[in-house]
């Protein structure tokens, strides 16, 4: 990660992915690339990343193709691995208002064990205001 934000690329761009990921792409689809995430938080059962195709930094700039496919995604990893319950987190924007590394608009599915008895998974989300 350091590497590519040293010489300017964007890691996510899938002209770069494969040089700087080194979890290999599970599912290609038109819009999105779904991969495990080579950084999972702390704790986590699964991790994986959605990653738009295109470079894009805004909400805005999801298509409603895209959208319907990032659902097709999800629900294809919940029925693999059976999960039960997760958590989906998306930056977009400012990285300055969001705490992300990359501003290539990316998604987690983040799935951690059962609770409440056990410690919480925790990620940064923005600063406060």
């Amino acid at each position: 990660m350091e590497e590519s934000l040293k010489v300017g690329v964007c890691l996510f761009c899938p002209k770069h992915i494969k040089k700087y990921h080194s979890s290999p792409i599970e599912k290609n689809g038109k819009f999105w690339m779904v991969t495990k995430n080579d950084y999972p938080y702390e704790g986590t059962k699964h991790h994986y990343l959605f990653i738009y195709r295109k470079h894009i930094d805004s909400l805005a700039k999801i298509t409603t193709e895209g959208m319907k496919e990032f659902l097709v995604h999800l629900k294809w990893l919940e029925k693999k691995f059976k999960i039960q319950g997760g958590s989906i987190l998306m930056r977009f924007g400012d990285s300055n208002r969001t705490s992300a590394t990359i501003t290539h608009l990316h998604a987690h599915l983040i799935v951690g064990g059962k609770g409440p008895n056990r410690d919480r998974i925790s990620t940064f989300v923005g600063y406060k205001k």
